[in-house]
């Protein structure tokens, strides 16, 4: 059934003469990878390139950076490997690596120092990120105080997540810790909310 989906959204692009987000940059990867002149034109125009977020690029976005990067190696990236979180959409954090290795006459700057976190929490993420091989080694550190401990709780779903976050906030302002207004509810998608 999903592939006669997809099938019929592809036919549905065709019969309009449309692209959709993922096409724009296939097809632009693609004509600037066989049409040199074209190719040569847009590094012309660009004199310098600056790519923020870096990790959440995906394949054909890191191919059609490296496109426009002129012999000058006119590129700065900004990334970090630990911070993504787009893989759903195809991010691919190895762009980082892939960088390093197309551009090893980069200049590495590393931002070690974490200026919101507590040393407790900053701990707690450097004991599980530290964990993946493939990433850039760096140690965090923040002049801030050590911070409440850490505290996980593993609910059985969404609803019992939700009960627990509201009766942890309930429990904060009763002991006259804070108010409402004062609270604030951290999560990854809005589907969430």
């Amino acid at each position: 059934v999903v592939s006669r989906v997809f099938e019929r959204y592809e036919e549905a692009k065709a019969e309009s003469n449309a692209l959709d987000f993922d096409d724009l940059l296939v097809k632009t990867e693609e004509l600037f990878r066989v049409d040199d002149a074209l190719r040569e034109r847009y590094r012309r125009r660009l004199e310098h390139i600056l790519v923020d977020e870096f990790q959440d690029t995906n394949r054909a976005q890191y191919e059609l950076v490296c496109h426009l990067v002129s012999e000058r190696r006119n590129i700065f990236v900004v990334g970090d490997e630990d911070q993504s979180i787009y893989s759903w959409r195809g991010a691919d954090f190895r762009n980082v690596q892939r960088f390093r290795e197309s551009f090893p006459d980069a200049r590495v700057y590393l931002l070690e120092q974490n200026y919101r976190s507590t040393r407790r929490i900053l701990d707690a993420a450097q004991a599980i990120i530290s964990r993946n091989a493939q990433r850039t080694d760096k140690v965090l550190w923040t002049d801030n105080e050590q911070g409440e401990p850490v505290h996980v709780y593993e609910a059985y779903d969404e609803r019992e997540e939700a009960d627990y976050v509201a009766g942890h906030i309930d429990r904060l302002v009763a002991r006259g810790e804070c108010t409402y207004g004062e609270c604030s509810v951290m999560y990854r998608t809005n589907a969430q909310s």
